[in-house]
């Protein structure tokens, strides 16, 4: 299934070809906002013709002279290795993304360089130089293994916007944002969890409102959509509301996929709900008790207070971990707690999904063991106890993962 393509380049002789690939299926990928970034930049440049491919079409790749793959999730890796065995690969190879910020070891074997951070200034010079290493090397944010002397990860201002963003012409109900204008608000997140490596990548930035509304013009009208996902780490945007009013007025649908309890209040929601929302997503991760350790200060109090103002939505998830540093059956006790209390005041359908705590390299955390044990007894125990719809993450495939981070 191919995309639309929303820039049209046809190749002449001295053109150069770039294969930007999301190693996943396309109905995932196409909410990516990477690809679409990458897609923008290289097409801009007079000299360089950009395609956007997914594992379903990541043939032919002879063609390119440069091939970059998005490293979003760590079990992808078999994925790009699967690629690069399928095809006859005649172009440099570079890799950028979460997984190779957090841990390049594993990858940096399969490709020729890395990118590091932000790609969006230091792209046009990668682009000048992409088949001589030793000049690669030298570029700030750019890894270039046995040459690069020094990591440094590279940072942007925020001034440029992904307009174009390809979404096939046919979809279906597994695209589940359907067709829509992927919105970044604001980059890097304020908070700093002591499991989670992105404050430690990106500075936080917000875009401006007046830059934002400029944007969702011109981004609506290009895609011909009338649907916006709003990407934020957080949405703690100090004008979210105003941002939230704006699409309202234009009479456009958004989603705001995850949002912080203790950042939201009742005239927050009942914005979000004009906005076509009819789930909401918060992450109170583990007990009252234990959260602190994972430097997040949230009381019970504050999730009840978001659940109680949330009744107009029909349905709230909520995210835990387990396997955390010091977790025993006291916080097991206090999730329950906590789900039960959510049950008197929130009065639609409530929703838990829990995850194996991974260690992630730069985190606070990194040094964790897995705990592997000490999960599946937590599992045994909440299914006894449970009575709301729920979903265990598999702990096998986060072995997998922790094996690979340790690497």
């Amino acid at each position: 299934m191919k995309s639309a393509p929303l820039i049209q380049k046809s190749w002449r002789k001295g053109v150069k070809k770039f294969a930007i690939i999301y190693p996943n299926k396309q109905f995932g990928g196409v909410y990516n906002l990477a690809i679409h970034i990458i897609y923008n930049l290289v097409n801009n440049q007079p000299n360089w013709i950009c395609e956007q491919r997914f594992i379903e079409d990541a043939t032919n790749l002879d063609q390119f002279d440069l091939i970059g793959f998005t490293w979003q999730y760590e079990l992808d890796l078999k994925n790009i290795i699967k690629i690069l065995a399928q095809n006859k690969i005649k172009g440099k190879i570079f890799a950028g993304g979460p997984c190779v910020n957090t841990n390049f070891n594993p990858i940096k074997k399969y490709v020729d360089f890395l990118v590091l951070g932000e790609c969006e200034e230091i792209l046009p010079q990668i682009l000048e130089n992409y088949d001589d290493l030793d000049n690669l090397s030298k570029i700030p944010g750019v890894y270039v293994p046995s040459l690069t002397k020094k990591i440094i990860f590279a940072k942007n201002t925020l001034d440029s916007y992904p307009f174009y963003q390809p979404i096939p012409v046919e979809i279906d109900k597994k695209f589940v944002f359907g067709k829509c204008f992927i919105l970044e608000v604001e980059r890097g997140c304020p908070f700093k969890c002591n499991f989670c490596p992105l404050p430690c990548n990106f500075e936080l930035k917000y875009r401006p409102l007046e830059k934002l509304k400029e944007i969702i013009n011109l981004g609506l009208k290009i895609n011909q959509r009338n649907k916006i996902v709003i990407y934020a780490p957080s949405f703690t945007h100090p004008q979210k509301k105003e941002i939230l009013q704006y699409l309202i007025d234009k009479k456009v649908n958004f989603t705001v996929p995850s949002i912080k309890a203790e950042y939201m209040d009742k005239e927050t929601l009942e914005l979000i709900y004009k906005g076509g929302q009819k789930s909401l997503t918060i992450a109170p991760e583990c007990g009252e008790t234990l959260r602190p350790t994972l430097n997040k200060h949230v009381k019970d109090e504050k999730y009840l207070a978001f659940a109680k103002a949330a009744d107009k939505f029909s349905k709230l998830k909520l995210y835990f971990m387990l396997g955390l540093p010091e977790q025993n059956k006291k916080d097991m006790n206090e999730i329950l707690s906590l789900i039960k209390n959510i049950k008197k005041v929130f009065r639609g359908n409530i929703y838990a999904s829990f995850n194996p705590f991974i260690p992630k390299k730069g985190t606070k955390f990194e040094d964790q063991p897995f705990r592997k044990k000490e999960i599946l007894s937590q599992i045994e125990y909440l299914k006894k106890h449970l009575d709301i719809q729920y979903k265990f993450s598999g702990v096998a495939t986060a072995e997998k993962i922790y094996k690979m981070n340790s690497i």
